[in-house]
């Protein structure tokens, strides 16, 4: 196993940091005892799946993990695979709190947020406070970290895919990327969450840079030669320590390629 491999074991519950719970999965949910806020001793759910039947599964899922009530869902972002449950969990008296992005994005529909903030927010409770940043731009205009500072966990949402580029890899958005990226490495905290597959450390993040780097470097030099994108992804291969990066080799580092050919060059 190299440095930076990965523990994956689907649907797995495991408790991240103290209070902070994960339901890993394809699509990851998790979930944090937030203790007494103004809408009582209760959880706080983050994000919402894409498939609103799992609502039901979700609220047990906190109910046996953190002994609370779902009190509260925090977005991180408004991609319609995040926000599912959020019409029956508002409906059960669940507040939803995002940036202001979202809740512009959100019109009249049942499940948007109840509260939102510019820049930053607070939801602070007596066992947990989650500290929100929106640092739109990349994956969306929605994007934003969520810190729990006890537990030393920071939620990141889409903006690590396991190798794959975050953003369609324009200059601009590459610009912003690094931005971004930089805020995410500021954060003193040992683990992460994304929005889908394994959880992960700090020095993944600065892999994935290093890498994302390197291919921006050697893909166009590449394709300057008049090699198209299939045969620039036969020629760079797979980082022999990321390649039990989740699906990255099956398909993600092919990816990068094509997405660099057709957006950075």
């Amino acid at each position: 196993m190299s440095d930076f491999s990965i523990e994956w074991v689907e649907d797995e519950v495991k408790e991240v940091g103290p209070g902070v719970w994960i339901r890993v999965a394809v699509d990851n949910i998790s979930w944090c005892d937030l203790g007494v806020t103004s809408q009582g001793d209760g959880a706080a759910v983050i994000d919402s799946l894409e498939d609103p039947t799992q609502a039901n599964v979700v609220r047990q899922l906190i109910k046996d993990t953190t002994g609370k009530d779902l009190k509260w869902i925090v977005q991180t972002h408004w991609d319609v695979d995040h926000i599912a449950c959020n019409p029956q969990w508002k409906k059960e008296g669940a507040v939803a709190v995002a940036h202001q992005s979202c809740m512009d994005s959100a019109g009249d529909w049942e499940g948007r947020p109840d509260f939102a903030y510019a820049d930053s927010g607070t939801l602070k409770g007596s066992e947990e406070t989650i500290l929100m940043q929106w640092v739109g731009g990349t994956h969306t205009p929605w994007d934003t970290l969520l810190h729990f500072p006890k537990a030393r966990v920071l939620h990141i949402a889409d903006l690590f895919g396991w190798g794959l580029l975050p953003c369609q890899p324009t200059p601009e958005k590459i610009t912003r990327l690094r931005e971004v990226l930089d805020i995410v490495e500021s954060y003193d905290v040992d683990t992460l969450i994304c929005g889908h597959g394994p959880l992960l450390q700090p020095q993944h993040i600065a892999r994935f840079r290093s890498y994302m780097e390197d291919m921006l470097e050697q893909v166009p030099a590449l394709l300057k030669t008049g090699k198209d994108a299939d045969a620039v992804a036969a020629e760079i291969p797979v980082p022999d320590d990321m390649a039990d990066w989740w699906r990255f080799a099956a398909w993600k580092h092919a990816r990068n390629v094509a997405l660099i050919a057709e957006f950075y060059v």
